[in-house]
């Protein structure tokens, strides 16, 4: 639900679905209500799976919670899986469409080997380097000794003949998602990998948001319609969302959440969550929470 562009990375992601492809969006009741809300606004049919947990330690775990979304809805169909915290936007996700009996990953270079050990490494077959879909080898998640800088997305196709191997699996390893594609391999699944061109943005992080935000707002500043902007200067990428209010102020490269006030301020590279107020605050690279209040000891 993170703004990007002005609309939250599920959006993102729900534009890149064909349009005859059915959507599931898996989720806790911790979260439900924020997506029914977003989704009510939205025209495209969204079926929401909710685990039925409020907190992280309850979870089913993210291989369990597909195979249960897909035991729930008597799914038979071959499967698209899409990780909600990435965005891959120049990713045709046709291209992931798997061949009978099959899985398709959606895979990036990252620049080192040490970058590579925080994902899911990919090592290709030999004499496949000019295939469009390159063979795997093999699938290691988050090794300490790297093979290679193929790294998965999050983004994947599956054949709807693997879905049986992928349900009895995850009663084994209902956690990590990206173990199913090891599983494949060793049960001589054909996994082919697709190497994306363009961005990738692992929403984890303040750094990889606010990158995400500066490449892909379509303009420099982006101010909602309902919100009042007075006497403000602007630089690089600036989102101010729905009823905020920003007066007397400089924002440099940051995003300002719904409802949230500022006077007299002087924000750099910042996210500022919805209902804060910050007057007479001079913040830089700062990620801060929803109803943040702070007053300089001037104002």
């Amino acid at each position: 639900m993170l703004l990007v562009d002005g609309q939250p990375i599920l959006g993102h992601i729900l534009n890149q679905i064909p349009p005859e492809v059915d959507i599931y969006l898996l989720t806790n009741s911790r979260f439900e209500a924020d997506f029914r809300t977003y989704l009510n606004s939205e025209h495209r049919k969204v079926e929401i799976f909710c685990e039925d947990t409020h907190c992280d330690a309850d979870k089913l775990g993210a291989l369990a919670a597909v195979a249960t979304a897909i035991e729930h809805y008597n799914i038979e169909d071959d499967l698209l899986v899409l990780a909600g915290d990435n965005l891959l936007p120049d990713l045709d996700l046709r291209l992931l469409f798997p061949a009978a009996g099959s899985a398709h990953l959606a895979l990036k270079t990252v620049e080192t080997l040490d970058e590579a050990r925080s994902f899911g490494v990919v090592e290709f077959e030999d004499g496949s380097s000019t295939e469009t879909l390159k063979p795997v080898k093999s699938f290691v998640e988050k090794p300490e000794t790297p093979n290679s800088t193929a790294v998965s997305t999050g983004f994947m196709g599956i054949s709807k003949d693997l879905l049986p191997d992928l349900i009895a699996y995850s009663k084994k390893s209902p956690d990590a998602l990206g173990a199913i594609i090891t599983e494949f391999i060793a049960h001589k699944h054909p996994v082919a990998g697709l190497l994306v061109k363009g961005n990738w943005f692992d929403v984890g992080s303040y750094e990889a948001y606010l990158d995400a935000h500066k490449t892909l707002q379509t303009e420099s500043v982006k101010i909602h319609k309902t919100a009042l902007v007075e006497n403000c200067t602007f630089e690089g990428k600036v989102y101010i969302g729905a009823k905020a209010q920003v007066k007397n102020s400089v924002l440099v490269d940051t995003v300002i959440y719904p409802r949230t006030k500022l006077e007299n301020c002087h924000i750099s590279q910042c996210v500022i969550d919805s209902d804060s107020d910050f007057k007479g605050v001079d913040l830089g690279r700062k990620l801060v929470r929803q109803g943040t209040i702070v007053y300089s000891e001037n104002q």
